[in-house]
């Protein structure tokens, strides 16, 4: 049965269910047995051929729908356990029932940002919902909303969610990011095959390729040794020439796609040893041979600062232009990332080294 926007409602009988798809693809399911909906695990992946199911009737999923006729795909959101949603659908949830506060531009990003940092993200929805239904009760200001969501954000997930700064992801980050973790060579035929280096994942780390373009390669570039053999080793592209013998390419520079850029643990430990005195030396407010490179390349591509700053499209330019070392904010911001960083590279080395990797690896997106 045709509902609405590429929704359709069929029948699977031998199961006693009935599947609501879009585009045919699988989203809700009913269990007319039981009269329970979910949310299917798999949502928007899982394509079924609609024709070749059995039609339900407006009847029947009025009846399944509580007596309602399904107008949006909120509608069945509703009848699923929130433990089944997607951040998005809890935002779409969220603006239909609170549209005075999720207009607020503000609002729905820290809603946003709440619920992407929160671990068990269900429970943060129904807390966000009982707090804005108390806040429509009270008629409360918008700006004391904002208030009273990022101090729940703060009693639910811990810390500071939306403290400025240069973030550091433990784990993998499918976004922009360098992945950052200890690795060993196991098949020096090509280590820019995927199966040719072992990846110690538990210990991984995460760097938004702008950080690592402001903050790192100055360091990175200095110590990258294109000599090393696992970097020889990569190749880029394989072919055979007109006699059938194999040629190939292999990268002599730093990479910044989907490559592995290997360090032996005694570049990374001369690595620490740079940052860790840059660290001082912004610290103190002297020069080494890395502060005036940071101080000219800020700016460029750090959006993070430039939003935390405020700045206009055509104030970067001259920000980069006329940058001074008395910004304090953007000093300890930077103090605060290599601090971060440093404890990180040092136990990725630790417990690298005594599971028997020997290289940290540093792969761009």
């Amino acid at each position: 049965m045709k509902l609405f926007k590429g929704f359709d409602a069929v029948r699977f009988p031998e199961e006693n269910l009935i599947l609501v798809t879009h585009d045919g693809y699988l989203y809700y399911i009913y269990n007319l047995k039981y009269k329970h909906w979910r949310k299917h695990r798999n949502a928007g992946n899982d394509q079924i051929t609609v024709r070749n199911y059995e039609d339900v009737s407006k009847e029947e999923i009025m009846e399944a729908m509580g007596g309602v006729f399904p107008k949006s795909e909120t509608d069945f959101m509703r009848l699923c356990n929130p433990s089944q949603f997607w951040i998005r659908d809890m935002l779409d949830l969220l603006g239909e029932d609170y549209p005075r506060y999720m207009s607020d531009w503000e609002i729905v990003h820290t809603v946003h940002r709440f619920l992407l940092n929160s671990v068990i993200c269900h429970k943060s929805y129904e807390k966000l919902r009982t707090l804005l239904d108390s806040a429509l009760e009270k008629n409360a200001a918008n700006d004391r909303v904002l208030s009273q969501i990022k101090d729940l954000s703060f009693t639910v997930i811990g810390r500071d969610i939306f403290k400025k700064e240069i973030e550091i992801v433990d784990g993998h980050d499918d976004g922009s990011c360098f992945w950052i973790m200890p690795v060993r060579v196991v098949d020096w035929s090509n280590t820019n095959e995927t199966d040719a280096v072992a990846e110690m994942r538990s210990v991984e780390i995460s760097i938004e390729e702008d950080d690592v373009s402001q903050y790192l390669t100055p360091f990175l570039y200095k110590y990258f040794d294109a000599e090393l053999e696992a970097n020889k080793r990569r190749l880029f592209s394989c072919w055979s020439d007109g006699d059938g013998i194999g040629q190939s390419t292999s990268g002599i520079g730093f990479e910044w796609n989907l490559t592995h850029n290997f360090f032996t643990f005694d570049s990374m430990t001369k690595i620490i040893r740079d940052i860790s005195d840059t660290v001082d030396a912004l610290s103190s407010g002297r020069e080494n041979e890395y502060t005036a490179e940071l101080i000219k390349r800020r700016g460029i591509s750090a959006y993070e600062l430039l939003d935390t700053l405020e700045f206009t499209g055509e104030q970067i330019q001259e920000q980069n232009d006329h940058w001074s070392k008395e910004d304090d904010a953007v000093i300890e911001m930077m103090v605060d990332f290599y601090r971060r960083l440093l404890y990180r590279l040092e136990y990725m080395m630790k417990v690298g080294q005594e599971k028997g990797y020997d290289l940290i690896s540093f792969i761009g997106p």
